[in-house]
């Protein structure tokens, strides 16, 4: 008797450890995706959509996508709201997970603005492009308003923007000719605009593509040549690090304040765990003449990358890792360029 219930016992913590295990230990492990990119054939955007941790991947808003206007950046608030943006002053957005998409309207700039960057914080919505053109919402994107910056910013394209909180806003952007790049903050919920000068003459050799943060004192500038930019304490100080490899970091991921992945030219990807001290390069996947310009992560293990083609034909590719990076695998491929990547828990 004795026996049987030592045995019951056991099967019974089994099944609890199953249970709990699956339930209640491992929250978030799957999760939703958003991906945009360039026209297809019928000039309609690329926008593919993920219901299953980036296994398969299926197309949305082909009702809606205006012809001629591709899409450059996707925000997934959470797996029911989400935000793009793109060319013609495009605003796309879903509040059901994607069934249905609406484009949203912004009179406040010309017709033929193009957005490159979005990023939402609760009810704030900031939108940066080209010649050095911010729009932004406190009201979910019901108005919107025209940012005053200085009138330098109007010969840089603001590709990264990242909202911190309602007062605390980074931009950067970059002007080819000649290279070089351009910080700007508001620390007044866009009332004020300053320019930040880094360090080392960064700003004058180094064109800048992105920014993130994880908070107010934890921001990462990102861009040409393998260049990149950290501060630990608001930005009352930078620490300029690279280049990381020859190619430019298109897009990078803050896991956590010292962990970053990030995206590069010609199949490149790095992490470092130490803010940019070391780097350690991963492996890619698939087509290894591309660009990879866009990447986003679940957390230190589960995360997606997508890229172009670095030659004439548009080429696109989704890769995913489960592992941190160890290994990447090809999850989707198409005939066009894609941009960028957000992820939300399911």
């Amino acid at each position: 008797m004795k026996r049987k219930i030592f045995f019951s016992i056991v099967l019974l913590v089994i099944f609890l450890f199953v249970i709990t295990g699956c339930f209640i230990f491992n929250p978030g492990t799957h999760y939703v995706a958003w991906v945009v990119g360039d026209l297809d054939s019928n000039e309609k955007a690329m926008l593919l959509y993920s219901g299953d941790s980036g296994e398969t991947w299926v197309r949305q808003g082909l009702d809606i996508l205006p012809e001629g206007k591709s899409l450059s950046d996707v925000f997934a608030v959470d797996d029911k709201t989400v935000w793009a943006v793109g060319d013609g002053a495009l605003v796309i957005k879903t509040s059901d997970g994607g069934a249905n998409w609406s484009i949203v309207q912004i009179d406040v700039v010309a017709s033929d603005s193009s957005f490159d960057s979005i990023s939402v914080n609760g009810n704030d919505i900031w939108i940066s492009g080209e010649n050095g053109l911010i729009v932004g919402s406190d009201n979910n994107g019901q108005d919107w308003t025209a940012q005053d910056l200085p009138a330098s910013a109007t010969e840089f394209l603001l590709q990264g923007i990242h909202v911190i909180d309602d007062d605390l806003i980074y931009c950067v952007g970059n002007n080819p000719s000649p290279p070089s790049g351009y910080v700007l903050r508001t620390t007044n919920g866009g009332q004020t605009w300053e320019e930040i000068v880094l360090p080392n003459d960064y700003n004058y050799s180094n064109g800048w593509i992105g920014v993130k943060a994880t908070d107010q004192n934890h921001v990462v500038i990102n861009g040409g040549k393998g260049h990149f930019a950290v501060t630990a304490n608001g930005g009352e100080q930078w620490v300029t690090g690279g280049p990381i490899s020859p190619s430019d970091i298109n897009c990078l991921k803050m896991v956590s304040s010292s962990t970053y992945l990030t995206a590069c030219d010609y199949d490149h990807i790095y992490i470092t765990e130490d803010s940019g001290i070391s780097w350690e390069k991963q492996p890619s996947a698939g087509v290894s003449n591309s660009f990879l310009v866009g990447i986003d992560a679940l957390d230190r293990e589960r995360a997606l990358i997508v890229g172009q083609s670095a030659g004439y034909e548009q080429y696109g590719k989704i890769l995913k890792t489960t592992n941190g990076g160890k290994d990447w695998k090809v999850a989707h491929t198409t005939d066009m360029n894609l941009y960028k990547v957000s992820i939300a828990k399911k």
